[in-house]
């Protein structure tokens, strides 16, 4: 086992509040002199993973507009918008016409939005869900799979969930499909990463090629990368993620494959990417 894989361990083994608290910490001597923007949190408070902020944030715009092509004017709602990492890159795209919604269970990330983005921006957005997750949020019983999201149908463009379905399991992704498809509109998107178990990715797994995302505790159609925490990283076998994305009525009309299953795959995408359609 990588030094890597044995830190993130002993990471996962801490709970969702200990694990923001020791990032913070970590991160305290340098964000305490850092030169930034307002709209850019410090670096102690990005929970929702590695990567430059600004460009990452910016690579999830550009993948978003190139796969939608949705106007400055559009309807956005950003699943898991975590600390505003794509709302703060779509500020610069959106115009006073569009909005931008977006909710996140972790409440700290909801509340720096609300402070540092919505004052110069009143069109964008953002709630707070309170929904259990193991590895974001324990302090409440409340499922995923019977959350209804807080909105009218057929109200947006576009729906986006980076790095949100592949911390969630099946019954919960199925819900979630369901509401996506009720609250875009007809013709609208939803832009979505998961981690998905193909032949190719298979074969690297049992190769040793994938690193410590090896995924080795496997169920009937999808695979935990921790037994302990298992919503750290889930991923899905390409069959049963289909047939789940049929069950919603979505349509699936794009896949690329990101780097996780093969690190000398040419791509910015670490995981890998789908584009679905209500049609």
């Amino acid at each position: 086992m990588s030094t890597h894989a044995i830190l993130r361990w002993f990471y996962y083994r801490i709970p969702p509040r200990g694990r923001l608290v020791l990032r913070r910490l970590y991160y305290l001597p340098g964000d305490l002199f850092a030169q930034r923007d307002a709209m850019i949190p410090p670096k102690g408070m990005i929970f929702i993973g590695s990567g430059d902020f600004v460009e990452q944030g910016k690579l999830q715009r550009e993948t978003v507009l190139r796969h939608t092509g949705i106007q400055p004017d559009a309807a956005v709602l950003d699943v898991g918008s975590g600390i505003g990492r794509l709302a703060v890159a779509m500020t610069g795209y959106l115009n006073a016409d569009g909005r931008f919604e977006g909710f996140d269970l972790v409440k700290k990330g909801v509340n720096w939005c609300r402070k540092h983005i919505t004052p110069r921006y009143p069109n964008f957005i953002f709630k707070h869900v309170d929904l259990k997750n193991d590895l974001y949020n324990l302090s409440t019983e409340t499922s995923a799979k019977d959350f209804i999201f807080p909105y009218e149908s057929s109200q947006f463009d576009v729906v986006t969930l980076f790095s949100v379905f592949s911390h969630m399991i099946p019954e919960d992704i199925n819900n979630y499909l369901s509401e996506i498809y009720r609250v875009l509109k007809k013709g609208g998107y939803c832009v979505a990463t998961f981690f998905i178990l193909d032949e190719e990715a298979k074969q690297n797994i049992e190769a040793g090629r994938t690193g410590e995302f090896s995924f080795k505790y496997r169920h009937d159609g999808y695979a935990f990368l921790d037994e302990k925490v298992k919503e750290a990283n889930v991923a899905y076998d390409l069959e049963f993620l289909s047939s789940m994305i049929t069950d919603s009525q979505l349509q699936m009309v794009c896949m690329e494959p990101g780097r996780w299953s093969n690190p000398h795959r040419k791509t910015d995408q670490f995981q890998d990417l789908i584009i679905l359609q209500k049609t």
